[in-house]
């Protein structure tokens, strides 16, 4: 979880853009970035990328084995031409032939602009991201513009803000960002979709109810492989009576994906798939926020991995800043967790959470950031 101070979107720090001339700095001048609204400040962004456009973009680097932080190699000279160009190296009168320390820091930069593992190392997908032609930044700029205008054409202060391809969550309170965190969204076959609903509750330590499909798809080949799934990771069986059954009662062998007559509910705990904490906006899709045991899909880059619910990383500091008006500290909150016993909170005033796709983003500093469009939306 990270906090975030006002006007600040817990980026890198801000970096002076370089360009290739002179001419171009002075004509820049004016697109200095301060408070302003999304879409103004992709405005921005989007005159600085058409004035790189006018004056030749960047020129493609040839593909090679990675580029590791010391090694020299031919195209190390063109990497820093692209990056100077970008702003992320900043204006060094000088020639590179050795990936230094330098150069690293500006790749580090380059890495965390586009959402990517940050490294130092260049490998293919940096280098995708680098040969990535201007005129194409430039359209998903113009993209997201319009999806900005779409989200923030409301008149929202206090809202959750779900940004898929960034795998973010943020909270916001009087307009201003208070606390982010990572999350992980739907898979390309299980997207997490896009719509807004009013976050009512907040439930510690839940059950989890599987989803039939879920349960005959993919949790009945591991019961049929060995019963004792369900007791090591805390599994109820009822039937359609709402009766809690004896799995070693059931004939397992016999059943299959068309003829699965049981729920399977998940009892709070370390185990469960929805971790210590979710948060609940009722909504068409089924899609909730909640905690996750797997932990360790945190350090990925490309978080989409889920069956369309949105996985939170912090889930609990997260609830502590969201749930503060509501009277409940972390140090409450961790001592209800400590019981194991599920407490639902209702939120006075609901906020709206809104799911958005926004490949595009640029914060108060005027740093443009740029995140993989996961689904494929941007090329229809």
């Amino acid at each position: 979880m990270v906090l975030l101070r006002r006007n600040s979107r817990n980026r890198l720090t801000p970096f002076a853009l370089a360009w290739p001339a002179a001419a171009l700095l002075a004509a820049l001048a004016n697109f200095a970035a301060a408070e302003s609204p999304p879409q103004e400040r992709l405005q921005d962004a989007l005159a600085r990328f058409e004035l790189i456009a006018e004056t030749g973009g960047w020129s493609p680097i040839p593909s090679g084995p990675t580029i590791e932080p010391g090694s020299a190699d031919p195209r190390i000279a063109s990497v820093a031409k692209r990056l100077t160009i970008s702003g992320d190296l900043g204006s060094v009168a000088r020639n590179f032939e050795v990936y230094d320390e330098t150069l690293q820091s500006a790749v580090l930069r380059f890495q965390a602009r586009h959402g990517l593992e940050q490294d130092a190392l260049i490998g293919k997908r940096t280098l995708a991201a680098l040969n990535v032609p201007v005129e194409r930044r430039i359209r998903q700029i113009r993209l997201n513009m319009e999806r900005t205008r779409q989200v923030f054409a409301e008149d929202r202060e206090d809202f959750l803000l779900v940004n898929i391809p960034a795998f973010t969550v943020t909270l916001f309170r009087d307009s201003e960002a208070q606390v982010m965190t990572r999350v992980i969204v739907g898979e390309q076959d299980m997207q997490t979709p896009l719509f807004e609903a009013p976050l009512k509750f907040v439930v510690l330590n839940p059950t989890w109810t599987v989803p039939r499909k879920i349960a005959s798809e993919e949790l009945l080949p591991k019961i049929q492989e060995d019963v004792g799934f369900l007791s090591r990771n805390a599994y109820d069986v009822v039937d359609r009576d709402g009766n809690t059954l004896d799995p070693a009662d059931i004939e397992w062998a016999s059943l299959h994906r068309n003829n699965f007559p049981y729920t399977l509910v998940q009892r709070p705990g370390p185990r469960n798939e929805l971790g210590r904490i979710k948060f609940l906006f009722p909504n068409e899709y089924g899609v909730c926020m909640h905690d996750t045991p797997k932990k360790f899909l945190f350090t990925r880059d490309s978080r989409a991995f889920s069956h369309g619910c949105v996985r939170m990383q912090d889930p609990v500091d997260f609830a502590a800043h969201l749930l503060g008006p509501e009277g409940w500290t972390q140090e409450r909150i961790a001592a209800q967790l400590e019981t194991n016993e599920t407490h639902t909170i209702a939120l006075a005033e609901p906020l709206p959470v809104v799911l958005v796709y926004l490949t595009a983003e640029v914060d108060n500093d005027g740093t443009v950031y740029f995140y993989r469009d996961i689904y494929g939306r941007d090329a229809g």
